[in-house]
């Protein structure tokens, strides 16, 4: 076997969005995908440790009570080596958050293995965080194999305890509910500190060893520096008596002393006493109605409120319809029907009135309780009805139509059903890459407009936003997203009997449920799928559907059956004349005659599809049938037929940045040399492909370290 021209991957890298393209065993694709499956740039073999911590505010004063607790504490974690947990509890707007990011923002260094963080949205809307997805994110983040991620919650907190097991981390879990929540989400034993904020005092920890420490609002001393800090211009020096008084006014909490003082920055000079006396006035106004909020919060939102410009204050009760708990600024401006340029200066005046939040990816986030309060102007009077729905639909259509055009430069190729695909692309994306990337940052949002738009009767836009987000869910592994989705779309499809629709995501459903083993549900997902695909007349989904269920077939261990449904396919396709069907059906054919023992046909088939699957347009298609045909080759003992095989897969692999097929493709390299008698080569490429594994924690680590080892014994024998 001729020596690999390898190119190591070493030092530090993008943690981005990789895409390992994990194709053995349970494939995960509805019949043919019509064009290239892209793949993200996925991360090196060392990967950054991730840093999510939220940037704490700009002006911050010295907690020295809490902090001397968080030092003793972090200090413990780091010697004791058994983890701690620190409950810091109080009142909305009281400065726990900032409290928390203050702190693990110095002792970063203290944590080398990284700094995770997850807001549990505890006392917001739509309710708490799923846990389940919580851990998902985290073990993304420890660049954990999407593939390998379980899809049981339980399972999910097992392996999350097993990846930071020894590891010096620290964990922020935001915006608690309960001691269970915060339990499913504690780290494996080590040197690790996790901080957890509520307005809750959740006592449950105790059990847990946890350290409780309650936030009080500033003392007044303190309330007033943090007012001398934001203003810097002595007037609370000039004026002490009004200084005291408006610090009171606002409870001396920080979130209400921002949104108060906001208006004077650019007001040098307006006397604090005329703040006060606004305050004093909306304070009694407030102090008479029903309170759900906390009251100094509302006081100090309504005064900042009162200041802004007519279109900023649109724009601020309108951020309280978006769906998601964050946005970008094009989605603003989308939301309320202004030029970009328009939005940026009107979101910039709700930053400076700290009526909004900026976090350090440029995306915008309203306070929970300002968010609230937003909302409630909106659907009290303050805008028609009318331009509320107008406000939605525009939203709802800037995340369809730019998660469309993503979905498009993923898989050019690709036959679409929705409607929207046939509509110019709102976006331009610049390559596979940066479209996936996109989707990943914009997921928990298209999660929630999915849930909006059905939740409103917007079924059409349900089911679509469904179709635009199949590539990502299908490569990134979203399972539980992608489960979620797609039955809400399946119900919005069904509400409006589409049979097209219907049946489509019912396919892709089937396609998710083979993943995860319910070869029975996905049977009966595809009998549901093909009459209503007949029903409306669609061959091409019908034909899909039918090599869909020939993928369930293999997968039950009836390739005979298998066969039959791929012939059938691939006699449709060549009957309307559909050269991309046919090209990738012939893959599958492949697949089956592999399974059923016929080699010699395997490699006809795959031969076949790798004629029409050039590298330039179809990179990772060709990828699968390059492995599939060296596969083919290997069982067949033509040892030396597989070696360029491989060899050209490896490459791709690489250029890919699949490191999964890298791993496996290594892998089949060590059974070719294995059987060729060239141990040391076989000995090498699995040593690689165990380090690639380790590092993404992938399923296959364990197998791959026993056949070293047999490898290693037969060596010696």
């Amino acid at each position: 076997m001729p020596p690999e021209k390898d190119r190591d991957r070493t030092g530090p890298g993008p943690p981005g969005n990789s895409v390992t393209g994990d194709n053995h065993g349970t494939v995960i694709q509805v019949g043919t995908v019509y064009g290239g499956v892209g793949v993200g740039a996925g991360p090196p073999h060392r990967h950054r440790v991730p840093r999510q911590i939220p940037h704490t505010p700009r002006f911050f004063t010295d907690r020295e009570r809490e902090s001397r607790l968080l030092d003793s504490v972090g200090r413990q974690a780091r010697e004791g080596g058994g983890g701690r947990v620190v409950v810091l509890s109080g009142t909305g707007g009281v400065g726990k958050t900032a409290l928390a990011t203050h702190f693990l923002e110095e002792n970063a260094g203290a944590f080398p293995d990284g700094a995770l963080y997850a807001d549990l949205q505890g006392f917001g809307e739509p309710g708490p965080a799923d846990t389940g997805d919580v851990l998902d994110g985290f073990l993304r983040a420890l660049h954990v194999d999407p593939g390998a991620i379980p899809h049981d919650t339980g399972a999910r907190a097992a392996a999350f305890r097993s990846r930071t097991h020894g590891l010096g981390i620290s964990v922020l879990l935001d915006n608690a509910l309960s001691a269970a929540q915060v339990r499913a989400l504690l780290p494996g034993r080590g040197p690790h500190l996790v901080v957890v904020t509520s307005r809750l005092h959740l006592a449950g920890l105790r059990l847990d060893g946890a350290e409780l420490l309650e936030v009080r609002p500033l003392d007044e001393p303190e309330a007033v520096r943090l007012v001398s800090l934001m203003l810097s211009d002595g007037r609370t020096g000039a004026e002490p008596a009004s200084a005291r008084e408006l610090v009171d006014l606002c409870g001396r909490l920080p979130l209400a002393l921002r949104a108060a003082v906001s208006g004077l920055t650019d007001r040098p000079h307006q006397p604090l006493s005329r703040l006060v006396s606004r305050l004093s006035g909306e304070h009694g106004r407030l102090a008479a109605l029903s309170q759900t909020r906390e009251l100094s919060v509302d006081t100090a939102f309504n005064a900042s409120y009162a200041l802004l410009s007519e279109p900023a204050r649109r724009m601020y009760r309108l951020l309280g319809l978006a769906p998601g708990r964050d946005l970008t600024p094009e989605a603003a401006a989308a939301l309320a029907g202004v030029p970009d340029d328009d939005a940026e200066d009107l979101l910039t005046d709700l930053v400076a009135a700290s009526l909004l939040e900026e976090g350090a990816d440029g995306r915008l986030r309203q306070h929970d309780l300002a968010r609230l309060h937003a909302r409630s102007l909106a659907e009290e009077g303050c805008g028609e009805g009318s331009e509320r729905e107008a406000a939605v639909d525009r939203v709802l259509d800037f995340y369809l139509e730019t998660s469309a055009a993503a979905d498009r430069t993923l898989n050019p190729g690709r036959w679409h059903l929705a409607p929207v695909f046939d509509r110019p692309p709102r976006r331009a994306f610049g390559s596979r890459a940066e479209a996936l990337d996109w989707l990943e940052a914009e997921l928990e949002c298209l999660r929630a407009c999915v849930r909006l738009a059905h939740g409103t009767g917007r079924h059409s836009v349900c089911w679509q936003l469904c179709e635009a987000l199949r590539n990502l869910f299908m490569l990134r592994k979203h399972y539980t997203a992608w489960e979620e989705a797609y039955t809400t779309g399946l119900a919005s499809a069904e509400a409006i009997d589409d049979p097209a629709a219907q049946a489509y995501l019912l396919s892709v459903l089937a396609a998710l449920q083979r993943t995860l083993g319910r070869l029975d549900q996905a049977g009966d997902s595809y009998h549901r799928a093909l009459p209503l695909w007949r029903r409306a007349d669609h061959v091409v989904g019908r034909t899909a559907a039918l090599e869909g269920y020939g993928v369930l077939e293999l997968d039950r261990g009836r390739p005979r059956k298998a066969l039959d449904c791929f012939r059938e396919a691939l006699r449709i396709y060549q009957e309307i004349g559909m050269e991309r069907g046919i090209v990738l059906v012939h893959r599958r054919l492949g697949q089956a005659a592999s399974a059923m023992g016929d080699h010699e046909a395997s490699v006809r088939y795959f031969t076949r599809a790798l004629k029409d699957l050039p590298e330039s347009t179809e990179a990772y298609m060709r990828l699968r049938a390059l492995v599939g045909l060296a596969s083919a080759y290997i069982s067949a003992g033509r040892f030396p037929d597989a070696v360029p095989v491989l060899e050209e897969a490896l490459g791709l692999s690489r250029d890919l940045r699949a490191e999964t097929e890298e791993a496996r493709v290594r892998v089949m390299f060590a059974d070719a040399a294995r059987e060729s008698g060239q141990f040391g080569e076989a000995r090498r490429q699995l040593t690689r492909a165990l380090s690639i594994y380790i590092s993404l924690s992938a399923p296959q680590t364990e197998e791959t370290r026993r056949g070293l080892d047999a490898l290693r014994q037969l060596e010696e024998s």
